[in-house]
């Protein structure tokens, strides 16, 4: 998103910051003095001293004394296993696995004395205590190895982890944060954030590595009967929730879902309806090419398509039931200040969103809506796309139809961008969407989609990132095991493996409350904007 992130190598530190700090620091490395450096960066930082960059970095070892020898620096400190390691222990040997981002996966293969030393990073113990059991070299050489950022398996620190234990908000974040970005070389162009529509037209080539890598969502991973739905898949479990809101009705339903993904959630829904009785009429509006030649292959002719953008195109018909699940949070947004819109404020501190038209969004909002700023941050996000979105959503719906509208998101917080995807992505404000449904004629509540859906909160699920997960992967296909992406449930992995692999020997697998954490989803984070038109 324009940011550069700078990653030591020798403590694993994660700074972020704009290029031109990285070409400051840079400076340093052409055999000026600081003073010379400081002198020549003046005024490149607005208002900002270039000293107080140089204090900053010198406290965090990026900066060092011509004196000083960093690879004596490291003694002190504690080293801490990072967050989101895996590895497979074999007898008196262990392999780390390594896929940061798009990076190439490696193993990493330590030796028996080796491996000791992993085992004695317990967070508490200085290397100085530790260099007393083994040989300094070797310990200095296997930290190096693997506080680098290509393996990323070590932090240091300057405290035990005791010293957080009570309070882990107050610990450094980089202890359990990740580098998975590409590199970036001082002097090429920092990537800028892609257009969306652009992104989900052209970007999109592989559409299983879509969701299984790229951009996973909650339905993705209840895709098939899950125990935690009562052994349903997502979208049957959806059906019997609005059935039993009476949000459908008897015979023909009208089914209109925009952006189906790989088509998991229309092929549920459809194998449902038809369950109950209902003859149905499946339509799918879908940006992406790629994704709709995957839907197709799914459905085997149980929908039709509509290839463009929902906010552009003129739909034939009404429908009793619109979906849009996972996809209000890729659509087009403004990110403004209070001083943008100051001449679009009324006097009760709302903002007419027809207005925006003179700010050339190119909204349609219709001139009666209103979003109101008075406790928004600054800067701030209107989610543009997503208003007209459910304007059309009201034209389209007939009489007594319902739509459901789900994202990650908040009914009261504003949104939020996701920085971890490769195309930016924001959380949504549900409370706007519920308001601006209202004002479109429709009666509207937001609830949690794990209550929707009735998840079992008592199961546990296995937690990953999107790195993580891709070393997991690579871990279990030496052992002869396909690991797609799921939301597992420790006995769906034990069923999986079978006699394959020790699980008992393979780390990290972590595991959280299903609703806290889910592979790398929160999914008591997602909404549901319920819809009906009276």
């Amino acid at each position: 998103m324009g940011a550069v992130y700078l990653f030591h190598d020798l403590y694993g530190y994660l700074l972020e910051m704009s290029p031109d700090v990285a070409e400051f620091i840079d400076a340093f490395g052409s055999g000026e003095d600081t003073a010379q450096v400081v002198e020549r960066f003046h005024g490149r930082f607005e208002d900002a001293d270039p000293r107080q960059f140089v204090d900053v970095l010198a406290a965090h070892a990026i900066l060092i004394e011509p004196e000083d020898d960093e690879r004596d620096m490291i003694w002190p400190f504690v080293p801490f296993k990072g967050k989101w390691n895996v590895w497979e222990r074999r007898d008196d040997r262990l392999v780390l696995w390594t896929a940061w981002g798009e990076r190439p996966i490696t193993q990493i293969m330590l030796d028996a004395e080796e491996t000791a030393m992993w085992d004695a990073f317990d967070g508490e113990k200085r290397l100085g205590e530790l260099r007393m059991k083994f040989p300094a070299d070797k310990l200095h050489a296997l930290v190096r190895r693997l506080t680098h950022s290509d393996v990323q398996a070590l932090k240091l620190t300057m405290m035990p982890w005791s010293t957080y234990a009570k309070r882990p908000a107050m610990a450094p974040k980089y202890l359990t944060s990740t580098m998975p970005y590409p590199a970036w070389q001082l002097g090429t162009p920092v990537p800028q954030p892609r257009d969306l529509s652009a992104y989900h037209e052209h970007d999109i080539v592989d559409a299983d590595a879509q969701f299984e890598h790229q951009e996973t969502t909650l339905s993705h991973l209840f895709r098939e009967p899950h125990p935690a739905l009562g052994n349903r898949r997502y979208g049957e479990a959806l059906v019997d929730a609005l059935v039993a809101k009476q949000a459908i009705a008897e015979g023909t339903i009208r089914v209109l879902e925009i952006g189906a993904g790989l088509g998991y959630v229309a092929r549920a829904v459809i194998d449902r309806l038809r369950a109950l009785g209902r003859t149905v009429a499946y339509t799918i509006v879908e940006l992406s090419p790629v994704l709709a030649t995957a839907q197709k292959a799914r459905l085997h002719g149980d929908a039709t398509w509509l290839l463009g953008n929902a906010l552009e195109l003129e739909l034939p018909g009404s429908f009793d039931l619109i979906l849009a699940n996972e996809m209000v949070g890729d659509l087009p947004a403004l990110q403004l200040s209070r001083a943008d819109l100051g001449m679009s404020l009324d006097g009760t501190g709302e903002v007419d969103l027809d207005k925006l038209r003179s700010y050339g969004t190119g909204a349609t909002i219709a001139a009666d809506r209103h979003v109101n700023l008075a406790d928004a941050p600054e800067p701030f996000y209107l989610q543009t796309g997503a208003f007209e979105l459910v304007e059309r959503i009201a034209g389209w719906l007939a009489p007594g139809g319902s739509g459901v509208v789900t994202e990650f998101g908040d009914q009261n917080q504003w949104p939020r961008l996701s920085t971890h995807l490769d195309h930016p992505e924001l959380s949504t404000h549900f409370g706007q969407l519920c308001q601006l449904a209202r004002g479109a004629g429709l009666l509207a509540s937001v609830e949690f989609v794990i209550d929707v859906v009735e998840l079992d909160r008592t199961q546990r699920g296995l937690a990953t990132t999107r790195s993580h997960f891709r070393a997991l992967h690579a871990l279990f296909e030496s052992a002869g095991i396909k690991l797609v992406k799921l939301g597992y449930t420790p006995a769906m992995l034990e069923a999986l493996v079978g006699d394959r692999l020790a699980l008992a020997n393979v780390g990290e697998l972590r595991w959280d409350k299903i609703e806290d954490r889910l592979m790398g989803l929160v999914p008591h984070e997602f909404r549901a904007l319920m819809l009906k038109r009276p």
